[in-house]
């Protein structure tokens, strides 16, 4: 079991390596001045819901894709497997009222995890460290975070955090994912909520997946926030849900300690249940935001019955 000890180790303070780029790789996001058009194809992930089940199992003529309202051509291909997920973990001194909840997500993401995916992983408070580098040796994760000494920052910079895990991991190649684990509040971040979204999140193909700890403020100690301390939750719990939407990922916010290790599982499952649709975006290199829509259904009886779609909103490039 993953039991985070408040010994003092020190700290790995390794860069995000590009060794993902040995994996199955999607086509880039590739930019050119005075080009109308990406040349090449971009991987485009999505998961299929109606109600809270998953949907699987549908084919190409299941989706319609749709970039700035205009429809596009594509092609339905099995999602590229193994996956780069990094971890990005609040630690900081004013996380002790709902550290038992961050534990408790890490211990069930690291027994849900399957065993062949790259796996990095960083904590952060006034900055961000990664303690481990993306490895399939599920020990150096586990050590990671087990040697972690007393936070010694109270700030939770989680804006600056997420710009910065998101710029190192757009330059990497394949299928990524980035699982934020906190509370979703900011202290004192230098770049802005528009920084976030704007310059990293809308121009690099990594989806987001929000695990928001603070149950005991949802649930035992709700009654006794303030006005303000309601807001600042509230604010902080839609930062989060607003990754999840725009990158075609989900977001959680447990009431419960014990619902943690459930939430995990449901974000592998949702991983494994995403469909890939591979397609050349017609987007100009002006940084204006294109959306894009992905439309799934089947038809019964001549009549068309539509599902629930998570997809990244569009891209900025």
């Amino acid at each position: 079991m993953l039991t985070l000890r408040k010994t003092r180790k020190p700290r790995r303070k390794l860069k995000i390596a590009l060794i993902v780029s040995l994996t199955v790789a999607a086509g880039g996001l590739s930019a050119t001045p005075g080009h109308a058009q990406h040349s090449e194809p971009v991987s485009l992930y999505v998961t299929v819901e109606q109600g809270d089940k998953l949907i699987r199992g549908l084919q190409h003529q299941n989706f319609r894709l749709l970039e700035n309202g205009e429809p596009r051509e594509f092609r339905l291909e099995q999602p590229e497997k193994p996956v780069s997920i990094a971890l990005l973990v609040e630690y900081s001194r004013n996380s002790d009222l709902y550290f038992n909840d961050i534990r408790a997500a890490l211990q069930g993401f690291m027994k849900a995890a399957p065993q062949d995916d790259w796996l990095a992983a960083a904590t952060f408070s006034n900055s961000m460290d990664v303690r481990v580098d993306f490895t399939k040796d599920r020990g150096d994760v586990e050590d990671a975070f087990a040697g972690l000494g007393p936070p010694m920052s109270s700030e939770i910079n989680t804006y600056d955090a997420v710009y910065e895990m998101l710029e190192r991991m757009g330059k990497l190649k394949g299928r990524r994912v980035l699982i934020l684990i906190g509370s979703g509040l900011d202290t004192f971040s230098k770049h802005t909520l528009d920084d976030v979204v704007r310059k990293t999140l809308q121009s690099s193909n990594v989806t987001v997946y929000g695990v928001g700890a603070g149950s005991l403020l949802r649930g035992r100690y709700a009654h006794g926030l303030s006005t303000a301390q309601r807001m600042h939750l509230t604010q902080a719990e839609s930062f989060m849900r607003m990754l999840a939407d725009e990158s075609g990922g989900e977001a959680w916010f447990p009431k419960f300690e014990s619902a943690f290790t459930g939430v995990m599982q449901g974000v592998i499952q949702s991983l494994d249940s995403q469909y890939r649709l591979v397609y050349t975006p017609q987007v100009p290199a002006n940084q204006k935001f294109y959306k894009i829509k992905v439309e799934a259904f089947h038809v019964v009886n001549g009549k068309r019955q539509d599902f629930k779609v998570r997809a990244r909103a569009g891209w900025r490039l």
